[in-house]
């Protein structure tokens, strides 16, 4: 390393001005070499103090032309991309255990084995259709579910400035979603055969065929969520695999009960003084799991001669007998929690009187003259 200062002269001027020659060679290896100007007027050695400050600084951060460019990232594939995502999207927005655990299965299982080798800003509409192809034999629903993650990894990426763009995603067009429910009759035999077992059975089925609890809303019930004396439930939290939480969507509701699910569960209030304690209990005092209602449930559904079918059926079921028997779909809505009006819309079909009612309108007697436009029809 070396430092020299030279004078200049300008005799058009003249002046004299110094100029400082800084040599350096890095530990790294780089060399930088220097020529500047020093700014006027200094004397010979405070050109140098100012030389030898640079020459310091110099090797501190170094030479805008001696440094080597830096290469631009590397671009990740969809396989090394999702951890991240994961890590700092979905577990960051603190979204429920159920969706990270939903999400985290879609990409091990369905978006990497298919896409993970290609490049995030390599993903075209081709692959697109390559991963409907892949999945051909699953649901419609399952595939958009695929669909609907990789748009939202690819949006994000492009958010946080990885990719400039993405291909369109086109989900598959959906079928009318059929759903089972129980009549009148069959219901009825299962609300005896639960009676018979037990209470623990009978709320099960009362709490989600004439409330319209979900299973986790279910097993995270407390009784001092239950106000006997109004007659209403308000459904603020729902059990995960032992992870609690708000209902789905964040949607906490009050659903008025019924005259069958009041008595219940003041029968349980009577010998339950804790109101702390969940509705429904193990044997051994602990709460119950989402696995232990099914078969409780499905003890009630061998003994009254139905079909094994989960909690879900239930709640089936309480929207179908609301709409049958003509409540308005945002009643449905509001009771059930439903997070969209279109799943609301699916129980619409039930409800014939709606649909009376709508036809009534055109036997229904005008009001005021009939216009010369509308005579024509």
């Amino acid at each position: 390393m070396s430092v020299k200062i030279r004078e200049r002269e300008n005799p058009e001027t003249n002046t004299v001005s110094w100029q400082a020659d800084i040599h350096i060679m890095l530990i790294d290896g780089r060399k930088i070499r220097e020529r500047s100007k020093v700014p006027g007027g200094m004397t010979r050695a405070a050109a140098q103090k100012w030389a030898q400050e640079r020459e310091r600084w110099l090797i501190l951060h170094g030479h805008e032309q001696g440094e080597k460019k830096p290469e631009p990232p590397k671009m990740p594939t969809l396989a090394e991309f999702c951890p991240r995502f994961i890590d700092e999207y979905v577990v960051a927005n603190r979204l429920k255990p159920s969706t990270i655990q939903n999400k985290h299965m879609i990409v091990r299982n369905y978006l990497v084995p298919v896409l993970g080798t290609r490049a995030l800003d390599k993903i075209t509409e081709v692959d697109v259709q390559r991963l409907k192809a892949a999945f051909a034999h699953q649901a419609v629903s399952s595939v958009n579910n695929m669909l609907t993650l990789l748009s939202t990894v690819l949006k994000t990426a492009m958010a946080w400035g990885v990719i400039g763009s993405m291909p369109k995603i086109v989900k598959l067009k959906k079928e009318p979603q059929r759903f089972a429910y129980y009549e009148d009759e069959a219901y009825d035999q299962l609300l005896t055969a639960a009676r018979a077992l037990d209470l623990r059975s009978l709320l099960v089925v009362l709490l989600g065929a004439e409330a319209g609890l979900r299973g986790g809303e279910i097993v995270a019930l407390k009784l001092q969520h239950c106000d006997l004396r109004r007659g209403v439930i308000h459904v603020e939290e729902n059990d995960w695999a032992g992870h609690v939480g708000t209902p789905k969507g964040n949607r906490t509701r009050q659903v008025v009960m019924t005259s069958r699910l009041r008595l219940a569960l003041q029968e349980l209030a009577a010998t339950q003084r804790d109101p702390d304690l969940r509705v429904i209990m193990r044997d051994d005092g602990r709460p119950a799991s989402k696995r232990v209602i099914d078969g409780w449930l499905y003890r009630a559904q061998q003994k009254a001669g139905l079909a094994k079918k989960g909690p879900h059926i239930l709640r089936h079921t309480f929207c179908s007998r609301l709409a049958l028997r003509g409540a308005t779909p945002k009643a449905i809505k509001e009771l059930a929690g439903h997070v969209h009006s279109s799943t609301t819309d699916r129980y619409l079909h039930l409800a014939p009187g709606a649909l009376r009612t709508a036809i009534d309108l055109l036997d229904a007697p005008r009001h005021g003259p009939v216009t010369s436009t509308s005579a024509h029809y």
